[in-house]
């Protein structure tokens, strides 16, 4: 395969500048619609809780360490079973939200926090009422599920969720960026197809490659057309 320079890629690219620019506004344009007409809005709440010392309980100050240590282990225990079939089933029968228990368990989102004592529960939805009210009553039946199972009753909520009107996503930027750069992606690989299949002689020194040792008699120079007279 015969070598192109960086100037002949440059020219290239400048040549087909229309398809560079045509492309990738189209899909922009397509994607900008897709996703402000077509895409649901998703919002969403979060409620936090804190694992501590249990109602009741007093230790001294050479406990507090363990005490620590013992909390951030059973934080990940507890994430576990915030999103465990027993909670989600629960869940949706008191709300009466119609989902399965996968579809919800999907919703839901349960992580720590910098590696603290404290859990915080996420709901993305299409409604912020709905994720708000998922969140609180996840947050309450994983407490009690917790206090039954563990007999321990050491979990406290922080923040309670609350509605927030504003939209999560679709990320609308971020769609449009992703769009742009392979807007731009399939349009510079086009050319490059095209370049790739045209066995047009373009150039002297293409035609002499292809010639090897015939010698070339005469070149016809580039020109506008020509009237009948001589005239351009």
């Amino acid at each position: 395969m015969e070598e192109i320079s960086l100037r002949e890629i440059l020219d290239l690219l400048q040549e087909n500048w229309k398809m560079i620019v045509i492309i990738p506004l189209l899909l922009v344009g397509f994607t900008a619609a897709g996703t402000i007409f077509l895409i649901d809005k998703t919002y969403s709440s979060s409620t936090t809780l804190i694992v501590g010392k249990p109602e009741g309980y007093s230790s001294t100050i050479s406990d507090t360490a363990n005490e620590l240590r013992i909390n951030q282990q059973l934080v990940g225990t507890y994430s576990e079973i915030a999103k465990s079939k027993s909670v989600m089933t629960q869940v949706n029968s008191a709300l009466n939200l119609g989902f399965s228990d996968a579809e919800l368990a999907n919703m839901i989102t349960v992580a720590t926090v910098n590696n603290t004592e404290l859990i915080k529960i996420s709901v993305i939805s299409e409604d912020p009422v709905q994720s708000a009210t998922i969140a609180n009553k996840t947050a309450e039946i994983f407490m009690t599920d917790v206090a039954e199972l563990m007999k321990i009753n050491n979990l406290q909520v922080v923040d309670e969720a609350v509605v927030n009107s504003g939209a999560v996503g679709p990320n609308l930027k971020l769609n449009l960026a992703i769009a742009l750069l392979l807007g731009l992606i399939i349009s510079v690989g086009i050319i490059f197809v095209k370049e790739a299949l045209n066995t047009t002689v373009k150039t002297v020194d293409q035609l002499k490659n292809l010639a090897g040792d015939v010698s070339i008699i005469g070149i016809i120079p580039e020109c506008q057309e020509l009237t009948l007279n001589g005239e351009k």
